[in-house]
Protein backbone atom coordinates (compact mmCIF):
# COMPACT_ATOMS: atom_id res chain seq x y z
CA UNK A 1 0.00 0.00 0.00
CA UNK A 2 1.63 3.29 -1.01
CA UNK A 3 2.12 6.07 1.50
CA UNK A 4 -0.81 8.48 1.75
CA UNK A 5 0.58 11.85 0.68
CA UNK A 6 -2.64 13.72 1.43
CA UNK A 7 -1.96 16.12 4.28
CA UNK A 8 -4.69 16.87 6.78
CA UNK A 9 -4.82 19.26 9.71
CA UNK A 10 -5.24 16.66 12.45
CA UNK A 11 -4.94 12.92 12.87
CA UNK A 12 -6.99 11.43 15.70
CA UNK A 13 -5.88 8.04 16.97
CA UNK A 14 -8.78 6.03 18.37
CA UNK A 15 -12.50 6.11 17.54
CA UNK A 16 -13.71 5.62 21.10
CA UNK A 17 -15.55 8.26 23.11
CA UNK A 18 -12.51 10.52 23.51
CA UNK A 19 -11.34 10.34 19.90
CA UNK A 20 -14.78 10.85 18.38
CA UNK A 21 -15.57 13.76 20.72
CA UNK A 22 -12.29 15.45 19.73
CA UNK A 23 -12.78 14.76 16.02
CA UNK A 24 -16.33 16.08 16.05
CA UNK A 25 -15.33 19.39 17.61
CA UNK A 26 -12.27 19.78 15.37
CA UNK A 27 -14.08 19.05 12.11
CA UNK A 28 -16.92 21.37 13.06
CA UNK A 29 -14.30 24.05 13.72
CA UNK A 30 -13.25 23.76 10.08
CA UNK A 31 -10.20 21.50 10.37
CA UNK A 32 -9.56 18.53 8.10
CA UNK A 33 -9.48 15.43 10.30
CA UNK A 34 -8.58 11.79 9.75
CA UNK A 35 -9.61 9.38 12.51
CA UNK A 36 -7.54 6.20 12.65
CA UNK A 37 -9.14 3.22 14.40
CA UNK A 38 -7.57 -0.23 14.77
CA UNK A 39 -10.86 -2.08 15.16
CA UNK A 40 -13.41 -2.66 12.37
CA UNK A 41 -15.90 -0.65 14.46
CA UNK A 42 -16.15 2.57 16.40
CA UNK A 43 -16.80 2.81 20.13
CA UNK A 44 -13.58 1.66 21.79
CA UNK A 45 -14.41 0.11 25.15
CA UNK A 46 -18.11 0.67 24.56
CA UNK A 47 -19.28 -2.59 23.02
CA UNK A 48 -23.03 -3.02 22.56
CA UNK A 49 -24.66 -6.16 21.25
CA UNK A 50 -28.19 -5.91 19.88
CA UNK A 51 -30.08 -9.18 20.03
CA UNK A 52 -33.65 -9.34 18.69
CA UNK A 53 -34.46 -11.83 21.45
CA UNK A 54 -33.51 -9.31 24.14
CA UNK A 55 -35.68 -6.26 24.97
CA UNK A 56 -32.58 -4.26 25.94
CA UNK A 57 -29.12 -4.04 24.37
CA UNK A 58 -26.36 -6.14 25.93
CA UNK A 59 -23.48 -3.96 27.13
CA UNK A 60 -20.21 -5.91 27.19
CA UNK A 61 -18.16 -2.83 28.04
CA UNK A 62 -19.15 0.48 29.63
CA UNK A 63 -22.79 0.43 30.74
CA UNK A 64 -23.66 2.98 33.43
CA UNK A 65 -23.61 6.75 33.67
CA UNK A 66 -22.37 7.33 37.21
CA UNK A 67 -24.04 10.31 38.80
CA UNK A 68 -25.20 13.45 37.02
CA UNK A 69 -22.29 13.42 34.57
CA UNK A 70 -22.98 16.40 32.26
CA UNK A 71 -20.42 15.28 29.67
CA UNK A 72 -22.40 12.10 28.96
CA UNK A 73 -25.95 13.22 29.71
CA UNK A 74 -25.69 16.33 27.53
CA UNK A 75 -24.55 14.25 24.56
CA UNK A 76 -27.33 11.73 25.16
CA UNK A 77 -29.88 14.55 25.30
CA UNK A 78 -28.55 16.16 22.12
CA UNK A 79 -28.68 12.77 20.40
CA UNK A 80 -32.30 12.27 21.45
CA UNK A 81 -31.48 9.09 23.37
CA UNK A 82 -33.54 7.65 26.19
CA UNK A 83 -31.76 7.82 29.53
CA UNK A 84 -33.30 5.88 32.40
CA UNK A 85 -32.49 6.20 36.09
CA UNK A 86 -31.81 2.99 37.96
CA UNK A 87 -33.48 2.18 41.26
CA UNK A 88 -31.23 2.83 44.25
CA UNK A 89 -31.98 -0.49 45.98
CA UNK A 90 -29.08 -2.80 46.79
CA UNK A 91 -29.38 -6.07 48.65
CA UNK A 92 -26.95 -8.28 50.50
CA UNK A 93 -27.01 -12.02 49.76
CA UNK A 94 -25.90 -14.21 52.65
CA UNK A 95 -26.44 -17.99 52.64
CA UNK A 96 -29.49 -17.67 50.39
CA UNK A 97 -31.01 -14.80 52.39
CA UNK A 98 -31.49 -11.33 50.90
CA UNK A 99 -31.50 -8.21 53.08
CA UNK A 100 -31.18 -4.48 52.50
CA UNK A 101 -27.54 -3.56 52.10
CA UNK A 102 -27.70 -0.24 53.83
CA UNK A 103 -25.55 2.81 53.21
CA UNK A 104 -22.74 1.40 51.05
CA UNK A 105 -22.06 4.67 49.27
CA UNK A 106 -21.94 6.52 52.57
CA UNK A 107 -19.42 3.96 53.87
CA UNK A 108 -17.29 4.55 50.77
CA UNK A 109 -17.40 8.31 51.24
CA UNK A 110 -16.41 7.95 54.89
CA UNK A 111 -13.53 5.68 53.89
CA UNK A 112 -12.33 8.23 51.36
CA UNK A 113 -12.47 11.03 53.92
CA UNK A 114 -10.43 8.92 56.33
CA UNK A 115 -7.91 8.22 53.56
CA UNK A 116 -7.61 11.98 52.97
CA UNK A 117 -6.91 12.55 56.66
CA UNK A 118 -4.27 9.80 56.77
CA UNK A 119 -2.51 11.08 53.64
CA UNK A 120 -2.44 14.61 55.10
CA UNK A 121 -1.03 13.28 58.37
CA UNK A 122 1.68 11.18 56.69
CA UNK A 123 2.49 13.73 54.05
CA UNK A 124 2.70 11.05 51.38
CA UNK A 125 0.59 8.58 49.44
CA UNK A 126 0.07 4.94 50.37
CA UNK A 127 -1.94 1.96 49.00
CA UNK A 128 -5.60 1.63 49.93
CA UNK A 129 -4.89 -1.95 51.07
CA UNK A 130 -3.11 -0.56 54.15
CA UNK A 131 -6.32 1.11 55.28
CA UNK A 132 -8.46 -1.95 54.54
CA UNK A 133 -6.12 -4.15 56.56
CA UNK A 134 -5.54 -1.83 59.52
CA UNK A 135 -8.79 0.10 60.01
CA UNK A 136 -11.09 -0.92 62.83
CA UNK A 137 -13.99 -2.13 60.74
CA UNK A 138 -16.63 -4.82 61.28
CA UNK A 139 -15.74 -7.88 59.15
CA UNK A 140 -18.71 -7.44 56.79
CA UNK A 141 -18.02 -3.76 56.22
CA UNK A 142 -14.36 -4.53 55.52
CA UNK A 143 -15.38 -7.15 52.94
CA UNK A 144 -17.86 -4.78 51.30
CA UNK A 145 -15.34 -1.95 51.07
CA UNK A 146 -12.68 -4.25 49.62
CA UNK A 147 -15.24 -5.56 47.14
CA UNK A 148 -16.18 -2.02 46.18
CA UNK A 149 -12.54 -1.06 45.58
CA UNK A 150 -11.95 -4.15 43.45
CA UNK A 151 -15.27 -3.88 41.62
CA UNK A 152 -16.01 -0.17 41.12
CA UNK A 153 -12.40 0.87 40.50
CA UNK A 154 -11.40 -2.53 39.01
CA UNK A 155 -8.33 -2.07 41.18
CA UNK A 156 -5.88 -4.11 43.14
CA UNK A 157 -6.06 -2.43 46.57
CA UNK A 158 -2.30 -2.77 47.02
CA UNK A 159 -1.79 -0.61 43.91
CA UNK A 160 -4.61 1.91 44.27
CA UNK A 161 -3.64 5.38 45.46
CA UNK A 162 -5.15 6.40 48.80
CA UNK A 163 -4.49 10.01 47.86
CA UNK A 164 -6.62 9.70 44.71
CA UNK A 165 -9.61 8.49 46.71
CA UNK A 166 -9.00 11.14 49.34
CA UNK A 167 -9.11 13.79 46.63
CA UNK A 168 -12.46 12.39 45.50
CA UNK A 169 -13.75 12.99 49.03
CA UNK A 170 -12.44 16.56 48.98
CA UNK A 171 -14.23 17.24 45.68
CA UNK A 172 -17.49 16.01 47.26
CA UNK A 173 -17.18 18.50 50.10
CA UNK A 174 -15.80 18.08 53.57
CA UNK A 175 -18.87 17.28 55.62
CA UNK A 176 -20.80 14.13 56.41
CA UNK A 177 -22.68 12.90 53.31
CA UNK A 178 -26.31 13.90 53.29
CA UNK A 179 -29.05 11.33 52.83
CA UNK A 180 -29.44 12.34 49.19
CA UNK A 181 -25.73 11.89 48.49
CA UNK A 182 -25.22 8.50 50.06
CA UNK A 183 -26.39 6.34 47.17
CA UNK A 184 -24.78 7.33 43.90
CA UNK A 185 -27.43 7.91 41.26
CA UNK A 186 -26.87 5.79 38.17
CA UNK A 187 -28.33 5.92 34.70
CA UNK A 188 -28.37 3.67 31.65
CA UNK A 189 -28.82 4.67 27.99
CA UNK A 190 -31.74 2.54 26.89
CA UNK A 191 -30.82 2.75 23.19
CA UNK A 192 -27.36 1.36 23.94
CA UNK A 193 -23.97 2.97 24.40
CA UNK A 194 -23.21 2.48 20.71
CA UNK A 195 -25.97 4.97 19.85
CA UNK A 196 -23.99 7.62 21.74
CA UNK A 197 -20.89 6.77 19.69
CA UNK A 198 -22.80 6.79 16.42
CA UNK A 199 -24.17 10.26 17.15
CA UNK A 200 -20.63 11.55 17.66
CA UNK A 201 -19.52 9.99 14.38
CA UNK A 202 -22.55 11.32 12.50
CA UNK A 203 -21.56 14.80 13.68
CA UNK A 204 -18.26 14.74 11.84
CA UNK A 205 -18.27 17.22 8.97
CA UNK A 206 -18.39 14.90 5.92
CA UNK A 207 -16.49 17.44 3.83
CA UNK A 208 -13.61 17.63 6.28
CA UNK A 209 -13.43 14.32 8.16
CA UNK A 210 -12.95 10.64 7.45
CA UNK A 211 -12.80 7.58 9.70
CA UNK A 212 -10.42 4.80 8.74
CA UNK A 213 -11.36 1.53 10.42
CA UNK A 214 -9.17 -1.59 10.66
CA UNK A 215 -6.12 0.68 10.54
CA UNK A 216 -3.51 0.22 13.27
CA UNK A 217 -1.28 3.18 14.11
CA UNK A 218 2.06 1.81 15.29
CA UNK A 219 4.48 4.76 15.06
CA UNK A 220 4.45 8.55 15.20
CA UNK A 221 7.31 10.50 13.65
CA UNK A 222 7.03 14.09 14.61
CA UNK A 223 8.51 17.53 14.99
CA UNK A 224 6.85 20.79 15.86
CA UNK A 225 3.98 21.38 13.44
CA UNK A 226 4.47 18.11 11.55
CA UNK A 227 3.29 14.58 12.28
CA UNK A 228 3.53 11.38 10.29
CA UNK A 229 1.38 8.53 11.62
CA UNK A 230 2.63 5.20 10.29
CA UNK A 231 -0.14 2.61 10.04
CA UNK A 232 -0.68 -0.95 8.99
CA UNK A 233 -3.86 -2.77 8.10
CA UNK A 234 -5.76 -4.51 10.86
CA UNK A 235 -6.69 -8.20 10.98
CA UNK A 236 -3.33 -9.18 9.53
CA UNK A 237 -3.74 -7.16 6.33
CA UNK A 238 -0.48 -6.51 4.54
CA UNK A 239 0.90 -3.13 3.66
CA UNK A 240 1.69 0.16 5.35
CA UNK A 241 0.39 3.68 4.99
CA UNK A 242 1.32 7.05 6.43
CA UNK A 243 -1.04 9.86 7.35
CA UNK A 244 0.55 13.33 7.43
CA UNK A 245 -0.88 16.10 9.58
CA UNK A 246 0.00 19.29 11.41
CA UNK A 247 -1.02 17.80 14.77
CA UNK A 248 -2.31 14.58 16.30
CA UNK A 249 -4.76 13.74 19.09
CA UNK A 250 -3.78 10.47 20.75
CA UNK A 251 -6.90 8.95 22.31
CA UNK A 252 -5.69 5.41 22.95
CA UNK A 253 -6.08 3.49 26.24
CA UNK A 254 -3.29 4.05 28.75
CA UNK A 255 -2.48 0.34 28.79
CA UNK A 256 -1.84 0.38 25.04
CA UNK A 257 0.54 3.33 25.37
CA UNK A 258 2.19 1.82 28.44
CA UNK A 259 2.89 -1.40 26.54
CA UNK A 260 4.75 0.54 23.85
CA UNK A 261 2.32 -0.47 21.09
CA UNK A 262 2.67 3.05 19.66
CA UNK A 263 6.23 4.23 19.11
CA UNK A 264 7.27 7.89 19.15
CA UNK A 265 10.21 9.34 17.19
CA UNK A 266 11.59 11.26 18.98
CA UNK A 267 10.64 9.50 22.21
CA UNK A 268 8.53 11.02 24.98
CA UNK A 269 10.12 10.05 28.31
CA UNK A 270 7.84 12.41 30.26
CA UNK A 271 4.81 10.52 29.01
CA UNK A 272 6.32 7.19 30.03
CA UNK A 273 6.88 8.60 33.53
CA UNK A 274 3.25 9.70 33.65
CA UNK A 275 2.05 6.29 32.46
CA UNK A 276 4.02 4.64 35.27
CA UNK A 277 1.61 6.32 37.72
CA UNK A 278 -1.51 4.96 36.02
CA UNK A 279 -2.72 1.40 36.49
CA UNK A 280 -5.17 -0.55 34.34
CA UNK A 281 -7.92 -2.51 36.02
CA UNK A 282 -9.28 -5.84 34.86
CA UNK A 283 -12.86 -7.05 35.16
CA UNK A 284 -14.92 -10.04 34.23
CA UNK A 285 -18.40 -9.04 33.13
CA UNK A 286 -20.74 -11.84 32.13
CA UNK A 287 -24.27 -11.27 30.81
CA UNK A 288 -26.66 -14.21 31.17
CA UNK A 289 -29.99 -14.34 29.34
CA UNK A 290 -32.53 -16.78 30.73
CA UNK A 291 -35.76 -18.11 29.27
CA UNK A 292 -37.61 -16.99 32.39
CA UNK A 293 -36.73 -14.27 34.90
CA UNK A 294 -37.06 -16.55 37.92
CA UNK A 295 -35.94 -13.78 40.30
CA UNK A 296 -39.16 -11.86 39.58
CA UNK A 297 -41.29 -14.63 41.04
CA UNK A 298 -42.86 -13.26 44.25
CA UNK A 299 -42.45 -16.62 45.99
CA UNK A 300 -38.75 -16.71 45.07
CA UNK A 301 -38.20 -13.30 46.65
CA UNK A 302 -40.37 -14.00 49.68
CA UNK A 303 -38.40 -17.16 50.48
CA UNK A 304 -35.11 -15.25 50.37
CA UNK A 305 -36.17 -11.94 51.88
CA UNK A 306 -38.40 -13.22 54.64
CA UNK A 307 -41.50 -11.43 55.83
CA UNK A 308 -39.70 -8.27 56.96
CA UNK A 309 -38.25 -7.47 53.51
CA UNK A 310 -40.80 -9.22 51.28
CA UNK A 311 -42.17 -5.97 49.84
CA UNK A 312 -38.81 -4.37 48.98
CA UNK A 313 -39.62 -4.52 45.27
CA UNK A 314 -38.01 -6.20 42.33
CA UNK A 315 -34.41 -7.31 42.47
CA UNK A 316 -31.93 -4.65 41.35
CA UNK A 317 -28.34 -4.96 42.64
CA UNK A 318 -27.24 -7.96 44.66
CA UNK A 319 -23.95 -8.07 46.59
CA UNK A 320 -22.47 -11.29 47.95
CA UNK A 321 -19.09 -10.68 49.65
CA UNK A 322 -16.95 -13.79 49.44
CA UNK A 323 -18.59 -15.18 46.28
CA UNK A 324 -16.28 -15.66 43.32
CA UNK A 325 -18.49 -13.28 41.34
CA UNK A 326 -19.85 -11.07 44.13
CA UNK A 327 -21.93 -8.45 42.27
CA UNK A 328 -25.01 -9.12 40.13
CA UNK A 329 -27.63 -6.83 38.68
CA UNK A 330 -30.82 -7.02 36.69
CA UNK A 331 -31.99 -4.78 33.82
CA UNK A 332 -34.32 -2.69 36.01
CA UNK A 333 -36.22 -0.49 35.56
CA UNK A 334 -36.75 -2.47 32.34
CA UNK A 335 -37.99 -5.99 33.02
CA UNK A 336 -35.95 -8.48 31.01
CA UNK A 337 -34.63 -12.01 31.68
CA UNK A 338 -31.05 -10.75 32.01
CA UNK A 339 -28.58 -10.99 34.86
CA UNK A 340 -25.12 -9.43 34.74
CA UNK A 341 -22.28 -10.65 36.91
CA UNK A 342 -19.25 -8.48 37.70
CA UNK A 343 -15.95 -8.98 39.47
CA UNK A 344 -12.73 -6.99 39.37
CA UNK A 345 -9.23 -7.14 40.78
CA UNK A 346 -7.25 -10.32 41.30
CA UNK A 347 -10.29 -12.60 41.05
CA UNK A 348 -11.11 -11.15 37.63
CA UNK A 349 -7.55 -11.79 36.47
CA UNK A 350 -7.80 -15.40 37.66
CA UNK A 351 -11.10 -15.98 35.85
CA UNK A 352 -9.87 -14.29 32.68
CA UNK A 353 -7.02 -16.81 32.58
CA UNK A 354 -9.64 -19.56 32.14
CA UNK A 355 -11.18 -20.66 28.86
CA UNK A 356 -14.59 -19.07 28.09
CA UNK A 357 -16.48 -22.30 28.85
CA UNK A 358 -14.80 -22.47 32.25
CA UNK A 359 -15.70 -18.84 32.98
CA UNK A 360 -19.34 -19.60 32.22
CA UNK A 361 -19.26 -22.68 34.46
CA UNK A 362 -17.76 -20.76 37.34
CA UNK A 363 -20.24 -17.95 36.77
CA UNK A 364 -23.15 -20.36 37.04
CA UNK A 365 -21.70 -21.91 40.18
CA UNK A 366 -21.26 -18.45 41.73
CA UNK A 367 -24.80 -17.42 40.80
CA UNK A 368 -26.14 -20.69 42.19
CA UNK A 369 -24.53 -19.90 45.55
CA UNK A 370 -25.65 -16.26 45.55
CA UNK A 371 -29.25 -16.92 44.50
CA UNK A 372 -29.63 -20.26 46.31
CA UNK A 373 -30.80 -21.89 43.07
CA UNK A 374 -29.47 -25.32 41.98
CA UNK A 375 -26.84 -24.93 39.30
CA UNK A 376 -28.61 -27.45 37.06
CA UNK A 377 -31.78 -25.34 37.12
CA UNK A 378 -29.79 -22.30 36.05
CA UNK A 379 -28.21 -24.20 33.17
CA UNK A 380 -31.57 -25.57 32.00
CA UNK A 381 -33.08 -22.07 32.08
CA UNK A 382 -30.06 -20.40 30.41
CA UNK A 383 -30.80 -19.28 26.85
CA UNK A 384 -27.55 -17.48 25.94
CA UNK A 385 -24.62 -15.62 27.44
CA UNK A 386 -22.04 -13.06 26.38
CA UNK A 387 -18.77 -11.60 27.62
CA UNK A 388 -15.71 -9.81 26.27
CA UNK A 389 -12.17 -10.24 27.52
CA UNK A 390 -10.81 -6.69 27.53
CA UNK A 391 -7.51 -7.82 28.99
CA UNK A 392 -6.83 -10.03 25.94
CA UNK A 393 -8.08 -7.34 23.53
CA UNK A 394 -4.86 -5.91 22.00
CA UNK A 395 -6.49 -2.52 21.46
CA UNK A 396 -7.60 -2.17 25.09
CA UNK A 397 -5.35 -4.40 27.24
CA UNK A 398 -7.70 -3.97 30.18
CA UNK A 399 -11.01 -2.50 31.29
CA UNK A 400 -10.24 1.03 32.51
CA UNK A 401 -7.70 3.07 34.43
CA UNK A 402 -7.12 3.97 38.05
CA UNK A 403 -4.41 6.00 39.77
CA UNK A 404 -1.51 4.09 41.26
CA UNK A 405 0.31 4.93 44.49
CA UNK A 406 2.23 8.16 44.01
CA UNK A 407 0.50 8.85 40.71
CA UNK A 408 -2.01 11.55 41.61
CA UNK A 409 -0.43 13.98 39.13
CA UNK A 410 -0.06 11.35 36.40
CA UNK A 411 -3.37 11.98 34.55
CA UNK A 412 -2.63 15.68 34.22
CA UNK A 413 0.93 14.97 33.09
CA UNK A 414 -0.26 12.41 30.55
CA UNK A 415 -2.81 14.83 29.13
CA UNK A 416 -0.39 17.77 28.78
CA UNK A 417 0.22 18.78 25.11
CA UNK A 418 3.70 18.52 23.61
CA UNK A 419 5.04 21.45 21.57
CA UNK A 420 1.63 22.40 20.22
CA UNK A 421 1.73 19.24 18.09
CA UNK A 422 0.93 16.16 20.17
CA UNK A 423 -2.31 16.22 22.17
CA UNK A 424 -3.51 13.49 24.51
CA UNK A 425 -7.04 12.41 25.44
CA UNK A 426 -8.77 9.43 27.03
CA UNK A 427 -10.27 8.63 30.41
CA UNK A 428 -6.80 8.11 31.89
CA UNK A 429 -6.01 11.81 31.35
CA UNK A 430 -8.94 12.98 33.52
CA UNK A 431 -7.98 12.47 37.16
CA UNK A 432 -11.39 13.46 38.51
CA UNK A 433 -13.36 11.15 36.19
CA UNK A 434 -10.78 8.50 35.44
CA UNK A 435 -12.23 5.20 34.29
CA UNK A 436 -15.51 6.67 33.00
CA UNK A 437 -17.14 7.51 29.67
CA UNK A 438 -17.68 11.03 31.02
CA UNK A 439 -13.94 11.34 31.56
CA UNK A 440 -13.27 10.14 28.02
CA UNK A 441 -15.77 12.56 26.46
CA UNK A 442 -14.54 15.49 28.51
CA UNK A 443 -10.89 14.75 27.74
CA UNK A 444 -11.57 14.59 24.00
CA UNK A 445 -13.25 17.97 24.02
CA UNK A 446 -10.47 19.40 26.21
CA UNK A 447 -7.80 18.14 23.76
CA UNK A 448 -9.72 19.71 20.87
CA UNK A 449 -9.82 23.08 22.64
CA UNK A 450 -6.09 22.92 23.38
CA UNK A 451 -5.32 22.10 19.76
CA UNK A 452 -7.49 24.89 18.40
CA UNK A 453 -5.82 27.41 20.69
CA UNK A 454 -2.35 26.17 19.68
CA UNK A 455 -3.04 26.28 15.95
CA UNK A 456 -5.09 29.48 15.76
Amino acid sequence: MPADRKRVDVSVLGAGAAGLAAARDLSQAGLRVTVIEARPRIGGRILTRHDPRSPVPLELGAEFVHGEAPETLSVAQAAGLTVIELPATRELATAGHFSQLGDLWGDVQRMNKELARRVAKRGKDFPVSEYLESARLPPLRRKLLRGFVEGFYAARPERLSAKSLGEEAASDGGGEPSAGERDETQFRILNGGDALMQWLRDGLDPERAEVRLSTVAHAIRWKRGQVAVVCRGGDGAAGESTVHARAVVIALPAAVLKAGALGFEPALPAKQRALAGIETGHVLKIVLRFRHAFWENPEFLKERRGNSNADTGRLNFLHAPGAEIPTWWTSLPVRAPLLTGWVGGVTAETLLAEEPASRLERGLVALSDVMAVPRRELEENLDDWASHDWRADPFARGAYSYIGVGGSDAPRALGRPVEGTLFFAGEATDGEQIGTVAGALGSGRRAARELLRATS
